[in-house]
């Protein structure tokens, strides 16, 4: 019996019929037993293949660059950021305010660092009352963070802007 039972698959080599053209394990479409190597179940370009995290990140994206369109380089230079839910700091002042979980923060810019508005999954996927929403949730979040940001009304920042109280949970 042979002591070595592991095997090296790399090292494998198949002939093809016919000629003496030599591919190893990794070149062989097919393994031995026929079933073929696993590849992505869906094709990149379905909506199935992305993730949660990606789609909300396209969301994100597509609110900002809707809004750049009326704002421009103001928009542009802010640093959008994702998270899954807030760190225990925000939700320690939140609830010292007795606020509700916050759906994003805002940070405002200095010499060398951006402005910053962070955006909480899993706190809008919650509010958002169906998942064909959830876009219309992320731009009102994000137009939310932009007026605390800038000192001005929802309003301004995007004439279409609906409250929160006017349409989705509060």
């Amino acid at each position: 019996m042979n002591e070595n039972l592991s095997t090296d698959l790399d090292s494998l080599t198949e002939r093809f019929p016919g000629t003496d053209t030599v591919r190893g394990f990794n070149a062989r479409k097919r393994n031995r037993h026929g079933r073929g190597r696993r590849g992505p179940i869906l094709d990149a370009r379905l909506p199935g293949a992305r993730t949660r995290e990606e789609h909300f990140e396209d969301l994100m994206i597509e609110s900002a660059e809707r809004l750049a369109d009326r704002w421009g380089e103001r928009v542009t230079a802010i640093d959008f950021r994702l998270m899954l839910v807030p760190n225990s700091k925000v939700l320690a002042k939140a609830q010292a305010v007795g606020a509700r979980v916050p759906w994003g923060t805002n940070r405002s810019g200095r010499q060398g660092r951006p402005e910053r508005i962070t955006l909480y999954r899993r706190p809008l996927e919650d509010v958002c009352p169906a998942p064909s929403e959830l876009a219309e949730c992320v731009h009102m979040a994000v137009v939310e963070q932009l007026a605390d940001l800038w000192a001005m009304d929802p309003q301004e920042i995007d004439p279409g802007y609906r409250a929160w109280g006017t349409g989705f949970g509060d």
